[in-house]
Parts: structure tokens; C-alpha cells; sequence
């Protein structure tokens, strides 16, 4: 498969990319199957919401996700991404597990993701691919993203403080990514992104 031109040059300036179709329904359940009996077993490594409570509502992310069972490489690697991937990026993909390899829990009322980039704009080309397992709306704290930032001339900030997510300046100039269950974003990491509460 490859994307329409248009698509492709929107990616380039912009870095990021909704793929139009979701997950099979199937394997987003399994996902969800799994992740819970992760969750319920608190199988280490975690990053909890509150450092003073370890219940499986106060997990924040469960890491090292792609080892912990076959469903989760199973979708890393499902054609949708890898066909998109290749289309924005070549045919050499590679999926990194010490970076970006986890699952983000964040139960309600968890804190805001601070703004960050993940790498600086002279780095290699590098695209997160987030897989949704719900629904993530604009109410209960979707990943904004600043279109372009990808392309900045100059160095910046890696990691914003944990400030008021709403005011930073970087969130007038960021875009709400409401997605579906069972949906993917892929974006450049160096784009800035972050989400709130």
C-alpha cells in the first residue's frame, strides 16, 4: 500500500498521520484482554500515577510492552502501521524497544503529560506509533501535537516543566488528536506533543 501524494506531503510538513481505517475489533479486544491482565497482576516494570500507592488504579504506564506478551509485537508490527511506516518512511523499519515501549495507562484524574520532543531535529527520523485501546477525546485528555515543530531551525526545550499544561505557549499552537478505539497515530518524534488531564 502505498499513501496518496497529498497524504505523504501533509506528513512531511506537518509530521504526523492518522491512518484512516482501525485496528481489527478482534485484535484490539485481545489488546484489552491482555492489558488488563496486566494491569491486575502488576507485573513490574510500572511507573505509577502516585509514588505512595501501588493498586492497579494508580498505574500510570506499564512498561517494556512489547515483551511482555505476543498480542503487543503482534500489533507493532500489523500492516497497517508497517505499510504506512514504509510509505512515509522506506522500507527499513525498525521498532525500537527502548524507546517509546510502553503502555499508557493514566487512570482519571492521572496528571498531565508534560510537553516534550522526543529527539532534536538534526537526530534521524524517528515516528511513534500510538495504538488506541479506547477512545481518547478531547474530555478525558487526548494527545495534543504541534503541527511543523518537526521542522523548527533552531534547538529547543526537549521537556517542558509540569506546569499548567494549558499554560504553556506551546498549547495555543498545538492540535487535539481525538482518536477511536482501535485507531493509530503515527507521528515524528521530534514533533512537540503532550496531553492533559
Amino acid at each position: 500500500m502505498s499513501l496518496p501524494d497529498e497524504d505523504l506531503w501533509y506528513c512531511k510538513q506537518n509530521g504526523y498521520y492518522r491512518i484512516p481505517t482501525t485496528l481489527p475489533t478482534d485484535l484490539v479486544d485481545r489488546l484489552n484482554q491482555t492489558t488488563d491482565h496486566q494491569i491486575q497482576t502488576m507485573r513490574d516494570p510500572i511507573l505509577w500515577e502516585k509514588t505512595d500507592s501501588r493498586t492497579p488504579a494508580d498505574i500510570r504506564r506499564l512498561s517494556k510492552i512489547l515483551t511482555r506478551d505476543p498480542v503487543y509485537m503482534e500489533t507493532a508490527s500489523h500492516p497497517l502501521i508497517l505499510d504506512t511506516l514504509e510509505s512515509l518512511l522506506g522500507p527499513n523499519i525498525e521498532v525500537l524497544t527502548n524507546k517509546h515501549n510502553h503502555l499508557m495507562v493514566r487512570p482519571p484524574g492521572s496528571a498531565a503529560v508534560p510537553w516534550h520532543t522526543g529527539e532534536e531535529i538534526y537526530d534521524p527520523i524517528l515516528f511513534t506509533a500510538l495504538i488506541y485501546l479506547e477512545e481518547s477525546t478531547i474530555e478525558n485528555g487526548c494527545i495534543h501535537l504541534v503541527p511543523g515543530s518537526h521542522q523548527r531551525p533552531f534547538r529547543g526545550k526537549k521537556r517542558y516543566s509540569d506546569g499548567a499544561f494549558r499554560d504553556q505557549a506551546l498549547y495555543q499552537r498545538s492540535l487535539p488528536m481525538p482518536m477511536p478505539r482501535g485507531g493509530i497515530l503515527l507521528f515524528d518524534d521530534r514533533l512537540y506533543h503532550g496531553s492533559d488531564t
